[in-house]
């Protein structure tokens, strides 16, 4: 980041930081894709790492993209219990095994818009950053089948009908418990912590039965 300010003259401030900051958000928009420390596990705060290169704006290249409104957003979020619907993560949480990790939602074209696919709600779901952005935003580590495989061995006859299941339909099924965390999370601290103390009454000596 202070690398770039240097090149396009800028002093380090808040004010020019935010500037530097629309200028990548327009580069965005044009198919450039670059991971940050909010997307990547254990990269460097200060740095953006370069994924793909898009249109050059400043030779007159440039696509021009649907806007997508707020209220269409929110209905989207909203219909996806603000969840991503391909790996179930929801906005702020860390992902699996990844510590100090915190997902960001967006949102992704079923049918590419560079296919012409529109920014209808029909055509709109909520994705996380990785899964929207799978050149620049991959997991670290890649799954090795050997070690899956062993791990799915091990599951109980019911958790391995769940998992064929998520697997066949294309997205984890969310159970009862799921639901209530998902609406309870959205609560007010306060709220949420009446929310625990019941919980914390309800199941009060619950742990030592069978």
């Amino acid at each position: 980041m202070r690398q770039l300010r240097e090149a396009l003259g800028e002093e380090d401030t808040p004010e020019q930081a935010e500037h530097l900051n629309r200028r990548l958000r327009n580069l965005r928009k044009q198919g450039w894709r670059f991971t940050s420390y909010k997307d990547q596990y254990g990269q460097a705060v200060d740095t953006y790492v370069l994924q793909e290169k898009g249109n050059k704006l400043w030779l007159g290249e440039q696509t021009r993209r649907s806007n997508i409104s707020a209220a269409v957003r929110r209905q989207v979020y909203d219909r996806d219990l603000n969840r991503c619907v391909i790996c179930g993560v929801g906005a702020g949480e860390p992902y699996p095994g990844e510590p100090g990790t915190a997902a960001r939602l967006t949102l992704g074209h079923r049918t590419a818009e560079a296919r012409y696919g529109e920014a209808s709600p029909d055509n709109l779901q909520t994705e996380c950053a990785r899964c929207n952005e799978p050149v620049g935003d991959t997991p670290p580590n890649p799954e090795n089948l050997a070690e899956v495989m062993a791990a799915v061995k091990q599951l109980g006859a019911a958790d391995k009908a769940a998992l064929m299941a998520w697997l066949e339909s294309g997205y984890r099924q969310r159970s009862k418990v799921d639901f209530a965390f998902d609406r309870t999370r959205k609560l007010a601290a306060s709220e949420k912590e009446e929310v625990i103390e019941f919980l914390r009454s309800a199941t009060k000596g619950m742990s030592g039965k069978k």
